[in-house]
């Protein structure tokens, strides 16, 4: 093309300047014919290849960033993105005749070492689009400054800000919001307990979830006795599994991420506290449970989470990921897959990989991507108004241990509840978003 590409007008510009987007249109690959014998528009078709495309006009190349933690608190966590990123490339290559080169960005779980990096992963590597990051505050620091520069992200934070008040016109969000995560188990939660303590981390995602908690489950006739705040990360949680035991409450809500809730799991099993209070996990990722051993997850009475591997429809990308043998399937891998899927899929139906473009793409969509589908069943669309990926989400439990699975993958939980994510969100007005 003849136009200059983003990732030209950034380089010139320089790292450091905030650039309006609307100088920042153009293509990548240089379009031209990619050799393929593919004929269509480059969407989500019906059928399991997912549609075909033409890419006379369009890429023939693309250059993704996946933003993950390889180190910090969330490291174990990083290669699942990689991973899921990958698998769904390979699809993609083999479906449309495209080439996609994925680089890696580690964001140290740190929004300024994340934010130097995009800066550099778009003016210095030329990428043309980016997703990941996982921490909701890397999430928003990296997306702002995309959005501010006309690159577009899919970001895999949970907190509701996201897709609030401060929502953002070219950052999009595949993880569940804590909104919908907690009211796919408040219910639930004020059944099996009467009064709750909560202990959550003190970061936006922790601050924003406990929020919604002391919401669902005074809503559904529940008591929240204390909402204690804990620091992020952190090591010893004894005083405040002191501070339960002296309460009156019945039940423990653990509103804790990645690392921190399999070391307040094993403190508090150690202490023989799961034998007098009903437990609860909000968005309990299967990975901190394996670090631990089984009597772990069979601990857990409810718990909300964006995916599971227990989902019959899933099974096959399940081996998948299993035979990459880093990790085992949680949601993670789905979510890296599905962002990846759809925005590759968006730059291809828009024949560009302009933010604004893929933007037009996104908004409103909904996915028919059979390979997106059979991981994570149900209706998915990418809502307008907040750029949310609205899908199900779903409430499990620890299995016994007899009944949990170890091969080939880990598979510790059992689906209690599914629900639609048009079920469990906010209303766009409640959002405060105005895209």
């Amino acid at each position: 093309m003849s136009s200059p590409t983003r990732r030209s007008v950034l380089k010139k510009a320089g790292a450091a300047s905030v650039i309006a987007t609307t100088g920042l249109a153009g293509c990548s690959g240089g379009g031209g014919d990619s050799g393929g014998d593919s004929g269509g528009d480059g969407g989500d078709g019906d059928s399991g290849s997912g549609g075909t495309t033409s890419q006379d006009t369009g890429p023939s190349s693309l250059h993704v960033g996946v933003f993950n933690p390889q180190t910090g608190p969330f490291a174990p966590w990083g290669s699942s993105l990689k991973t899921g990123a990958e698998l769904a490339a390979t699809d993609l290559e083999n479906e449309f005749d495209i080439d996609i080169e994925i680089s890696t960005y580690d964001t140290e779980v740190n929004p300024s070492a994340a934010l130097e990096r995009m800066k550099r992963a778009v003016t210095s590597d030329g990428i043309d689009f980016a997703q990941g990051a996982l921490s909701s505050a890397v999430c928003t620091k990296i997306g702002t400054w995309a959005s501010d520069n006309g690159v577009s992200y899919i970001a895999d934070g949970a907190s509701d800000t996201l897709t609030g008040e401060n929502c953002l016109p070219h950052m999009f969000s595949t993880y569940s919001s804590n909104t919908m995560l907690a009211r796919s188990i408040g219910s639930r939660m004020a059944d099996i307990a009467d009064n709750w303590y909560l202990l959550y981390s003190d970061y936006i995602w922790g601050q924003n979830a406990q929020e919604i908690y002391i919401n669902e489950i005074e809503a559904n006739g529940g008591t929240v006795v204390e909402s204690e705040a804990t620091p992020f990360p952190n090591d010893d949680y004894t005083s405040f599994l002191n501070n339960i035991q002296n309460s009156e409450a019945d039940g423990i809500g653990l509103v804790l991420p990645a690392l921190d809730k399999r070391l307040a799991m094993k403190q508090l099993r150690n202490k023989g506290m799961h034998e007098n209070f009903r437990l609860m996990g909000h968005q309990a990722e299967d990975i901190a449970f394996w670090g631990l051993n089984q009597e772990s997850a069979a601990m857990m009475d409810i718990a909300s989470v964006g995916w599971t591997n227990s989902l019959e429809s899933a099974q096959d990308f399940s081996q998948r990921v299993a035979d990459e043998g880093e990790t085992d399937p949680f949601v993670r891998h789905a979510n890296a897959y599905i962002a990846m899927d759809q925005q590759v899929r968006a730059a291809l139906r828009a024949g560009s990989t302009d933010a604004e473009a893929i933007r037009g793409e996104l908004e409103g969509h909904t996915v028919e991507s059979q390979n997106s589908l059979d991981i994570m069943p149900g209706e998915l669309e990418w809502r307008a108004c907040d750029h949310q990926l609205v899908h199900p989400t779903w409430a499990v439990s620890g299995r016994a241990m007899e009944d949990m699975q170890d091969d080939p993958y880990k598979a510790w939980f059992q689906i209690e509840a599914t629900a639609a994510g048009g079920d469990v969100m906010r209303s766009c007005e409640e959002t405060g978003c105005s895209l």
